[in-house]
């Protein structure tokens, strides 16, 4: 267990029922009140449903796979109460997802929703949803404490848990923003740069073999 009582935890505990995290709100404040032409945060939908930084039971995941954002949907808000039950680190990866993790994750790996629900979690760096990410957005992203906590869980906990052997970790989406590049003496930390955050056959393939020989 890597989550339940842990710094990181305790940090989106603080959060509670709002939309923005009480860290990051000052500057989420500050950037409306810019002239409108030079707003950075705009992409971001805060408006309909909370902060979003990981799915799946991030607490015991065996497979931890690293993304840039969620991305927006007009209907995920009825699913608020979901995004909200994530952040406790043990629920399974949500089915309502289910389209967009299958040809992501699922294919790859060669397994279907019922068992990639336990042993997978997708890790955002970036908490707050969005139809896209541009280059701006990214700028505004890069000082949010909220951030800085996500690549203080990879560095502090998620990379050693890796190196040690005990999870597979997947850097898939905004390797700058992760603040990551290659070169990891690690066969259990991955990059994959395909468009979308696919893994692919491949990389699916060694995360299978890890998982079979580590069952």
């Amino acid at each position: 267990m890597f989550y339940i009582g842990s710094s990181f935890q305790a940090y989106w505990e603080q959060c509670g029922d709002s939309r923005i995290h009480p860290a990051d709100k000052p500057f989420f404040d500050f950037d409306k009140s810019r002239a409108e032409q030079e707003q950075l945060a705009t992409a971001f939908k805060t408006d309909e449903y909370g902060p979003w930084p990981f799915d799946g039971p991030l607490d015991t995941a065996k497979v931890v796979i690293c993304y840039a954002n969620a991305h927006y949907a007009p209907g995920d808000v009825e699913h608020r109460d979901c995004i909200r039950a994530q952040r406790t680190g043990k629920e399974d990866l949500p089915g309502q997802w289910e389209a967009y993790y299958m040809p992501r994750i699922g294919i790859a790996l060669g397994m279907d929703m019922s068992q990639l629900r336990r042993l997978v979690s997708v890790f955002n760096v970036c908490p707050y949803p969005s139809i896209r990410m541009p280059e701006r957005a990214i700028r505004f992203a890069s000082g949010l404490p909220s951030v800085w906590a996500a690549q203080k869980q990879l560095r502090e906990v998620l990379i050693p848990k890796a190196q040690a052997g005990e999870i597979f970790l997947v850097m898939a989406r905004k390797h700058q923003l992760w603040g990551v590049i290659e070169g990891f003496d690690s066969s259990n930390i991955a990059f994959s740069r395909n468009i979308g955050g696919h893994l692919g056959p491949k990389l699916g393939g060694s995360i299978r073999r890890w998982l079979e020989s580590s069952a």
